[in-house]
């Protein structure tokens, strides 16, 4: 695989847990100093200015003319507008409907947004596919950048909503977990410079494994094809979320596969959503720049409702 160098990311994540919530929220920004149009910014609904303020700032020295794709992915999209539009539909009976909640709601304005304020006439897509929507959006700017393409910016993002946290609750899908919501973004490039953060080895996604020993023999082969072992993993990051049969995945990967490595998790500090594995690469790019220690490889690995799997492997420059 050609080099996939990370050179910028941007976060928004829960910073402190708010006692009065049931779930991590994001700690915002002042928007103003990022989206400096007052008109476009009140049309914005919360998760939109989120995502849009995040993407802004991670290519915030970076030419519109050298961004040669904008690649966005989230798990449930913009669930307020979504909420808003559903609630005008009831009151008023499927008449005189304004369709601003709908066309907000919609999953590529957020970089659709990105795109209109940084004039970026490029290739804009979104990526909607569950647990795996990061990872999908990773894997198309890895594919751009080979073809040919210098810069490619690669983003996720999802909130949370009391009444989206009430349905997930009733689903059984946070049983033991506290949920959460975020927007990370990352500028993928083809060459280093002096700023480069690290390198995307190798990325792959599975679905629905028989077993913890077929998720074993998927990562030693995905290692292996990437001219690794276990051995030379010197950090493992794994998507605990406190569900105690979901994190057992995790545990017996730890102590089978990665017990020499450094153990790190994620989803303590973010919350499980759909693509909080954005937040999980974040955490490594970022420990990387600030710390100073001999690790060189880290291997995050994802599973969400241990349906959709997932593998980022990680070289430090």
């Amino acid at each position: 695989m050609q080099p996939i160098y990370i050179n910028n990311v941007a976060s928004i994540h829960p910073e402190s847990n708010d006692c009065n919530q049931p779930y991590l929220i994001a700690s915002e920004p002042d928007y103003k100093t990022i989206i400096t149009d007052a008109t476009l910014r009140r049309r914005m609904s919360r998760i939109v200015k989120m995502g849009v303020a995040c993407g802004l700032e991670c290519i915030a020295q970076t030419a519109p003319e050298d961004i040669h794709a904008i690649i966005t992915s989230t798990g449930l999209g913009c669930l307020a507008d979504t909420e808003k539009f559903m609630n005008a539909i009831i009151d008023n009976k499927e008449r005189m409907l304004n369709p601003t909640a709908f066309i907000q709601s919609t999953f590529n304005t957020i970089g659709a947004q990105i795109a209109l304020i940084r004039q970026i006439h490029a290739y804009n897509v979104t990526y909607v596919h569950r647990g795996l929507s990061f990872e999908s959006a990773l894997l198309d700017g890895i594919l751009k950048i080979g073809e040919g393409n210098s810069n490619v910016l690669v983003g996720a993002i999802d909130e949370i909503t009391p009444v989206a946290y009430t349905i997930q609750k009733r689903l059984g899908l946070l049983k033991e977990t506290q949920a959460g919501e975020g927007a990370q973004f990352f500028l993928l490039s083809s060459e280093k410079n002096g700023k480069t953060l690290g390198e995307v080895k190798g990325l792959e996604t599975f679905v629905r494994p028989d077993s913890i020993e077929e998720i074993k023999d998927k990562i030693l082969a995905f290692l292996e094809r990437n001219n690794l072992t276990n051995h030379d993993i010197d950090w493992f990051i794994s998507g605990k979320n406190g569900n105690r049969q979901q994190d057992a995945i995790y545990a017996y990967l730890e102590n089978s596969l990665f017990s020499e490595a450094e153990h790190i998790t994620f989803k303590n500090q973010c919350g499980e959503y759909h693509t909080a594995s954005s937040y999980g690469l974040w955490k490594v790019i970022t420990t990387f720049s600030e710390e100073t220690n001999s690790a060189r490889y880290a291997l995050i690995y994802n599973h969400y409702q241990t349906i959709n799997h997932s593998l980022i492997l990680i070289r430090r420059i």
